[in-house]
């Protein structure tokens, strides 16, 4: 599997598999880190160090499969592009030595290229006979034309308890609402489409203050800084950079609203890290979001690449406070019932368990 650095969905899940202790009890792991990239930037590209530490994990791999014999092999598989091409040396080798094996997927991309050489030649292998572990039944479709759904299991995330403090009341009229964007500055992630939205927004009644927090991804600081002042918007928005540990939290506790216009995502933990602090979501209709924000329920979802749409969810809670509240608080629930990291590792274990 996956452990940060790079810090994605699959490496951070990675770090909370092998630190548990529920797990570990239950189950006799060994660990390999399939990660070859040390930082997000760092992701696709290729050198010299990279293919020496892939070797060795190939190496450690076949070692394992011939002293050790596991019960199972549990694999973050990567749906596509270089990553898939590098994982399916790891399911030849479970071949070769008949190692039962199972697919975690933590992104998505095989619908979208199966028709590709690489994946017309990879998927028939890498899909023969795997079991698959998806995060919810709303990406099963990505992967249905190899998998019936006899050999999928679900297992949806969960997180740690972050340590939010209770929240203080948002519902005044009289200042601003704090709208929060987390997230590395990818195109992907929506934050183009957040600006024109708040381009709309900037001339009309609405009274908001936009915080976006994230790392350098495809545009640069720079660039966002740019646009910020193109859109005449440094009134309204603030550009934080990275923020991790006690300013993250920090930055989920003063806000008021969390947006996450994302164009491609799986199922974003920072959804559930916004719903453990109270905060109401406006998202997209994108991967397994429609099951973690139920619309009108503890939250509101438009179409990705809308911007006029999301303005107008955005509107919706500025001006209906205590909608704001109503949904915070439905958006906590949802996370103790259901995404607590307590709730994963039991699911993780049952499957593992199960399959084994």
């Amino acid at each position: 599997m996956h452990f940060p650095p790079p810090f994605h969905g699959a490496s951070v899940v990675g770090k909370y598999i092998k630190s548990s202790q529920i797990i570990n009890q239950l189950i006799d792991c060994y660990y390999i880190n399939l990660s070859t990239s040390s930082s997000v930037e760092d992701i696709g590209k290729s050198g010299i160090r990279k293919w020496a530490k892939y070797l060795g994990l190939l190496l450690n791999v076949t070692y394992q499969a011939i002293f050790h014999r596991p019960d199972l092999v549990y694999i973050t598989l990567t749906s596509h592009g270089l990553g898939l091409i590098k994982d399916t040396a790891v399911v030849l080798i479970c071949r070769i030595f008949r190692l039962p094996h199972v697919f975690h997927f933590h992104n998505k991309g095989v619908k979208k290229y199966d028709q590709t050489k690489t994946g017309k030649f990879l998927y028939p292998f890498v899909f023969k006979k795997a079991q698959v572990i998806l995060l919810s039944p709303l990406l099963y479709s990505d992967i249905e034309d190899f998998v019936p759904r006899s050999r999928v299991y679900y297992c949806a995330n969960g997180i740690p308890d972050l340590g939010f403090s209770n929240r203080q009341d948002s519902t005044s009229l009289e200042r601003p609402t704090r709208l929060l964007f987390l997230s590395n500055l990818f195109k992907s992630k929506g934050v183009l489409d957040l600006l024109e939205a708040s381009n709309l927004l900037k001339n009309s009644s609405v009274s908001f203050h936009l915080t976006i927090a994230g790392g350098e991804g495809d545009i640069s600081s720079a660039k966002l800084e740019e646009l910020i002042s193109k859109y005449e918007l440094k009134e309204n928005i603030k550009y934080k950079g990275k923020v991790q540990g006690e300013e993250k939290k920090l930055a989920f506790q003063e806000a008021d609203v969390f947006i996450h216009p994302t164009h491609e995502d799986c199922f974003p933990l920072v959804l559930l890290e916004a719903m453990q602090a109270g905060l109401p979501v406006i998202s997209t209709y994108e991967g397994a979001i429609p099951e973690i924000v139920e619309d009108g329920v503890n939250g509101l979802l438009v179409p990705f690449k809308s911007p006029a749409k999301l303005a107008d969810a955005i509107r919706v809670l500025c001006e209906n406070p205590l909608q704001r509240e109503t949904f915070g608080k439905a958006g906590k629930e949802k996370f103790q019932r259901d995404y607590t990291l307590e709730k994963f590792e039991n699911r993780f274990v049952r499957i593992l368990s199960s399959i084994i």
